[in-house]
């Protein structure tokens, strides 16, 4: 045997190989490698008893001896007398005669000289004990796994050390190898994959660097579902921009682990039977508002805790008004639907038409009106209008708020103004809310009390500053609700128990109890329940002994019910129940008889309504149903829905909503992905922007889509929104995500977003990857030669952004595409206006906007229009400026862009000021900057770009 080898040598680094005079050992017992794999591993000895515990647990002492003999007999034989001490009472390895791989590694990272961790780093084969594992040995298996884990570490951090040694050494590519396999040790190491980059970027590998971003954006996203970190994007930006040198530069050893990532009703006992106590006040507030809602209307704003009785006094209300010979149209927010547009809305033009006379009141709206209507409620056959809505475009929003103010005004018009009651409005959806805004900006001449009822505490940030708003006009009036106190109480109390003897400890008891919320004082009269219980449990056990009261065919249309979500018809309830249409009405007649659920009016050609009388029992109903039989329900409820739009008297917008939710529950992800991306679309189409993205993002979550479109139109629609850190985040996820086909695209896109928020060397980055790529078709090359025009005239270089503008100009003509070619002209009148040759501009511009009028991105008539009044302020003529550039700002809030509305308002403001207008312009420039304080709201840092404006 030569004098260099050594007589035992040990491997755990990789597979495990035992070698005798460097030939691998032959045994017929994974066991015995096992303990010499332990002992090498711990560098100590192990006693016999502690190893035949370790491999054999389940035998007995003398059993697991004599097992643990005959394993070390044959480890003797295959190893001889070197390197392997076996001795009566332990076992041990002879350092002289033997070598262990991981004991060398350990002993040079604790180096710091380059050639060490240089061998320490040739030294890590790869995982420990890979491949390797016996049975029946738990305990091993929990050593195996946590030393595994202390070993990743090890060579981690020589990894790290190591790219930073070769770094400074001027080893560009040794580093980039180095940070790899640390990479590939961890690939969810944020620290780790960012050094990576940031080495590609340095070794002149910038499309090596992006591809990494991307592909750790995918990897994030796939696997935990969240955006690097700030200050990875900013590298990547930085990258992108040219802004990182290539080179060694000096790298920092990290000091320490990256950063982990880490109802109000009281209908509970008969209304009737218990007084409205506490409320006197706000009556009189309420009733003064309703008799001064003629002719002009008035809004009462309805606020306060859960269980405070709003609804118990907004029924009082509504009772007086319909006794006083008042029309009454009520609806509601549900749990969980904040995401199905104009939900509320949609049940009450269903309450508007169950009136007697509800058909022919629709009938005085035209038929554009009706239209509108008919794209949320199913109307009957004589009040239809055939034929497609008009395209969507910068009109289209206000013809569907114009169309739903005018249904409600001719619904509730009579001798006496009417009312109009939402209730939980915190639960509704943002384009109800924004209707019902519009309608109170615009109550003139329409007799209606408009009643909006909501939990302040509930509201979202958009549903706040909604409220804020309406509570600033001169026709509302705030009433909010407080918590009864002592007195308040024993009048219920007493009201309730005529003829008994209520002392002052039982009135005490209720009030403790309670804490002076109404519900939870009328829930325990009617539960019958001496007070001193936990309320929130008695209010469970008195709904749940209500729900088991009724028959066994009754139940199963209750679960079915509560499934359904939300008011049901008979159709869909008898549908999802699987029962037949004669005992889902028999059922339906025994849960109204015990009060459960509640006949609503019905309309002419629509299936009969139905609601539960609280909003928890539909909770506990649904509590009460098994998961199995859930799932099963919900699955019938989404094909109910499917089978017949008419039944559920839903619109599309609607309808895909709550479908895409019960595929959910039914656990069928692909189907509810489907529906979810069905609703988006339909969401988008009316401007309801935050809920296409609360859709597409529900989509992304089920893993069952394209998800890499997905999060494109997500960074689309936040651009409009103006969130433009989200939407970069969202359109780069879609870039790590997407074919190579798609990418150009997507790079178009992020080019118009960062030149929207004035970064400029940004989106010509972009523009210049998506006009390189192989990939880019004709018409994707005319919107990226549009795009660099853009940014190149506000970078102020107008010979490349009049070539790129002329350039655009031609593919827009051989492609056949119209409205690329009014994108075009716009920037070929730009540039001629840039220029001082505003004859050109004008005639150019004037295409644009005629190009514009059918675009269905209604941003391009926005921009056309600005840029025309831009053009006519130049040339003198101000007054149709000032008109054209009203009629873009009307546009923007038509489509909820705040970024272009600020714009056109300041562009409308150096209009006027230019006209010698100072107090106009002063009235539009505040406009501007407040709407730019909401711009990229939520970034962490205010964008300066955003400040830039130019007519893009």
């Amino acid at each position: 045997m030569p004098r260099d080898v050594v007589p035992l040598s040990i491997r755990l680094l990789g597979p495990l190989t035992v070698a005798v005079a460097g030939r691998p050992i032959v045994v017929d017992t994974r066991k015995a490698l096992a303990i010499v794999a332990l002992v090498a591993g711990e560098g100590r000895p192990f006693a016999r008893d502690e190893l035949a515990a370790m491999f054999w647990p389940e035998a007995g002492d003398e059993a697991a001896r004599g097992a643990l003999r005959r394993t070390l007999s044959a480890l003797r034989t295959a190893v001889g007398e070197s390197g392997l001490v076996i001795g009566r009472t332990q076992v041990a390895l002879d350092p002289v005669a033997s070598t262990v791989d991981l004991a060398e590694l350990e002993r040079l990272a604790t180096s710091s000289r380059p050639t060490d961790l240089e061998a320490a780093a040739a030294l890590a084969r790869g995982p420990f004990l890979a491949g390797f594992a016996v049975r029946d040995s738990p305990a091993f298996d929990d050593w195996q796994a946590a030393r595994a884990v202390r070993l990743e570490r090890t060579v981690g951090n020589i990894l790290e050390r190591l790219a930073a040694a070769r770094l400074g050494g001027g080893d560009v590519g040794g580093a980039v190898e180095a940070a790899t396999r640390r990479v590939g040790l961890d690939p969810l190491d944020e620290l780790g994959q960012r050094r990576l980059i940031e080495l590609l970027a340095r070794a002149s590998d910038r499309t090596g660097a992006i591809r990494q971003y991307r592909e750790l954006v995918a990897l994030f996203d796939r696997e935990l579902g969240v955006a690097p970190l700030r200050e990875t994007t900013e590298l990547y930006d930085a990258i992108r921009e040219g802004r990182i040198e290539a080179g060694p530069t000096p790298m920092g050893t990290p000091s320490g682990p990256a950063r982990s990532r880490p109802a109000d009703s009281t209908g509970v006992a008969a209304s009737g039977m218990v007084p409205l106590v506490g409320r006197e006040r706000e009556l009189v507030t309420i009733g003064s508002a309703w008799r001064a809602a003629a002719p002009d209307g008035r809004v009462v704003l309805l606020e306060g805790e859960a269980g405070i009785g709003k609804t118990r006094l907004a029924e009082a209300v509504a009772t007086t008004i319909r006794a006083d010979g008042g029309i009454v149209l009520a609806a509601r927010g549900y749990p969980g639907e904040g995401a199905i547009a104009y939900g509320p809305i949609a049940e009450l033009l269903r309450a508007g038409l169950a009136t007697p006379d509800g058909a022919t009141r629709l009938e005085a709206l035209d038929e554009t009106a009706r239209l509108e209507i008919g794209r949320l409620v199913d109307l009957p056959p004589p009040l239809r209008v055939t034929g497609a809505p008009a395209p969507d475009g910068a009109s289209a929003r206000v013809r569907l708020m114009d169309a739903i103010a005018g249904a409600f005004s001719a619904f509730a018009t009579g001798p006496v103004p009417g009312l109009i009651w939402i209730d939980d409005l915190h639960l509704a959806d943002d384009p109800t809310r924004e209707a019902l805004a519009y309608l109170c900006h615009r109550l003139d001449g329409r007799a209606v009390l408009l009643l909006l009822a909501w939990r302040r505490e509930d509201l979202t940030p958009n549903g706040l500053a909604t409220a804020s708003e309406l509570a600033r006009l001169s026709t509302a009036e705030s009433v909010p609700l407080r918590r009864l106190d002592r007195d308040e109480i024993a009048a219920i109390v007493r009201a309730t128990r005529p003829g008994e003897d209520v002392g002052d400890k039982l009135v005490d008891a209720f009030a403790a109890d309670s804490e002076g919320l109404p519900l939870y004082v009328v829930a325990a009269l009617a539960s019958g329940e001496p007070p001193g219980n936990a309320m929130p449990r008695g209010v469970q056990a008195l709904l749940h002994e209500r729900i088991a009261s009724v028959g066994e065919t009754a139940a199963q249309i209750l679960s079915a019910a509560a499934v359904i979500g939300r008011s049901f018809d008979l159709a869909t309830v008898r549908r999802t129940s699987g029962r037949s249409e004669e005992e889902t009405v028999l059922a339906i007649e025994e849960l109204m008889r015990r009060g459960i659920v509640r006949e609503l009016p019905s309309v002419v050609g629509v299936s009969v309504r139905y609601d539960f009388a609280h909003g928890r029992m539909r909770d506990v109903a649904y509590e009460a149903t098994s998961l199995a039989r859930r799932r099963l329900l919900h699955r019938r409820t989404a094909a109910a829905l499917r089978l017949d739009p008419s039944v559920a008297g839903q619109g599309d917008l609607t309808r895909f909503a709550l479908i895409a939710g019960h595929e959910r529950e039914a656990g069928r992800p692909a189907e509810a992905a489907a529906a979810f991306l069905e609703a988006a679309g339909r969401a988008e189409a009316m401007f309801a922007n935050h809920e296409a993205i609360d859709h597409l993002g529900a989509a992304i979550a089920l893993g069952r889509l394209d998800s890499a479109g997905a999060h494109a139109r997500i960074g689309e629609l936040r651009s409009r929104l103006g969130e433009y850190h989200a939407a970069i985040a969202s359109l780069e996820t879609a870039a790590a995500l997407a074919d190579r086909s798609d990418l150009p695209a997507i790079e178009i896109a992020l080019g118009r977003v960062h030149r929207r928020r004035g970064d400029l060397h940004a989106a010509a980055s972009h523009l210049g990857s998506a006009l390189s790529s192989p990939d880019l078709t004709a018409a994707l090359r005319g919107r990226a030669l549009v795009e660099r025009s853009v940014v190149s005239l506000r970078a102020g270089d107008l010979d490349l952004a009049g070539a790129a503008a002329s350039e655009a100009r031609d593919v827009a003509g051989r492609v056949g595409d119209p409205h690329l070619a009014g994108v075009a002209e716009r920037l070929v009148g730009l540039v001629a206006q840039a220029r001082g040759d505003l004859a050109v501009a004008r005639v150019a511009l004037g295409r644009s906007v005629d190009l514009a009028a059918d675009d269905p991105d209604p941003t391009a008539s926005i921009a056309a229009l600005t840029a025309l009044a831009l053009a006519l302020a130049a040339g003198g003529s101000v007054e149709e400026a000032v008109v054209t550039a009203t009629g873009a700002i009307q546009a923007c809030r038509r489509i909820g862009d705040r970024h272009l509305e600020a714009a056109v308002e300041n562009h409308l403001a150096d209009m006027l000021h230019e006209a010698g207008r100072p107090d106009d312009s002063m009235v539009h420039l505040k406009r501007a900057v407040a709407l730019f304080a909401d711009v990229g709201e939520g970034a962490p840092e205010r964008d300066p770009g955003i400040w830039a404006l130019a007519a893009w």
